[in-house]
């Protein structure tokens, strides 16, 4: 028989990867030599959800889909999911393998939609070159905004004649997922805690002040570049050495690791700056069952296998993010000295807004517009962040 499975991701180049595959592929076999797998890659996310969206309509949707947590609410909250409750019930599957936080990222009261496979935490990687050269300490657990921003102020260099910094303290990307969490740290938020609104929170006054702050660091600090200064340096501006601070996940260390002008041994990460409390997003995929799959007790066994402990030590391999089975992950902890520093911030991660909002694409790029337009616009951060909640309203049919 066989099991149609669809996930994102095009066809890769990077031999570890292309190892992984032949081994996951090889292991199945071994195991389940009746059950052949068609898998089905669509390179790009965002053109994935589409598909697997029109996919459900058509009535051909795959048996075992890649279920990301930015994207989860569209197929959970649409009822194109199996419960798998039952199916682990039955096994009496140890789910207490999984980081709980990481685990709850797919649940909707006692129902469970996916197992994890593998996941992020935000956090903040630095250029120790640069560090020294200016004589600035590395950024240590619990630092604060004011300790970033003085941070910032020294890294940041200025040549005499030259209109721009040739070296910037911060990366200051317009994507949501980077940003968002400077609103948490403040208490505030972009959506109201059932999701339904973004007035009186988008546009609240923690939420303004936390967008003033990081818009602070492109029109008024200067010790991040402008949208447009980004763009034109082409290649990624951290690993360049054009800024000595950025956010990102774990994927970043696979990035650097293939960089030819920057050296792990050269990079730092550290959690994030707090300020009224520390917090930060689990970005995380895992893998579930469709409600119309011609045979879910194979597919059950599909999701086990890719979520059990074969598949999870081959993929940490790869260092493309972090286990969800914490001794699999706590066993990767010498893997390289940033690895410990991941693992200590899981704790503090919650789930991005995706995993419970529906329709919070639609959000996501109305929060990119409304930095455009402050950025960019000069518009003042009070009158973007409250235009740009009546327009989310709109989408959320709550006006």
């Amino acid at each position: 028989m066989v099991l149609h499975f669809a996930d994102w991701g095009g066809a890769s180049s990077d031999p570890n990867m292309a190892r992984f595959e032949r081994d996951v592929q090889a292991e199945w076999k071994r195991t389940h030599p009746n059950i052949e797998i068609e898998a089905e890659h669509t390179p790009g996310s965002d053109t994935y959800v589409s598909k697997m969206l029109t996919a459900f309509v058509a009535g051909t949707e795959p048996d075992v889909m890649f279920l990301d947590a930015s994207s989860a609410a569209v197929f959970i909250d649409n009822d194109t999911l199996r419960d798998l409750t039952p199916y682990e019930q039955a096994d009496r599957l140890d789910l207490s393998v999984y980081y709980p936080n990481v685990l709850d990222l797919a649940r909707r009261g006692s129902r469970l939609y996916a197992l994890p496979a593998d996941f992020t935490p935000m956090m903040l990687y630095y250029n120790k070159r640069l560090f020294d050269q200016a004589g600035v300490p590395y950024p240590q657990d619990g630092w604060t905004w004011a300790d970033f921003l003085q941070d910032c102020k020294r890294l940041t260099v200025w040549k005499q004649g030259d209109p721009h910094p040739t070296q910037y303290g911060f990366q200051a990307q317009n994507w949501m997922p980077g940003w968002i969490m400077w609103i948490w740290q403040n208490d505030g938020d972009v959506l109201s805690p059932d999701g339904r609104r973004a007035t009186g929170y988008l546009d609240s006054a923690p939420t303004v002040a936390a967008l003033q702050f990081f818009a602070d660091l492109v029109g008024k600090e200067h010790v991040a570049p402008s949208l447009s200064q980004s763009q034109a340096e082409g290649a990624d501006p951290f690993q360049s050495g054009l800024t000595a601070m950025q956010i990102s996940g774990h994927w970043n260390l696979v990035g650097i690791q293939a960089s030819e002008t920057l050296k792990l041994a050269d990079v730092g990460v550290v959690g994030l700056p707090r300020n009224k409390k520390r917090i930060t997003v689990l970005y995380e995929a895992g893998y579930a069952i469709t409600k119309g799959c011609r045979h879910p007790k194979e597919a059950w066994e599909y999701v086990k296998f890719m979520s059990g402990p074969f598949v999870q030590r081959k993929k940490a391999e790869l260092g493309i993010g972090i286990s969800a089975n914490r001794t699999i992950a706590e066993a990767r902890r010498q893997a390289n000295p940033l690895e410990p520093v991941f693992l200590d911030n899981v704790r503090y991660g919650i789930a991005p807004w995706g995993a419970r909002v529906e329709n919070y694409a639609q959000v996501e790029d109305i929060g990119r517009e409304m930095m455009d337009a402050i950025l960019v616009g000069g518009v003042p951060v009070a009158k973007a962040a409250r235009e740009a909640a009546t327009r989310i309203d709109g989408e959320l049919g709550t006006q």
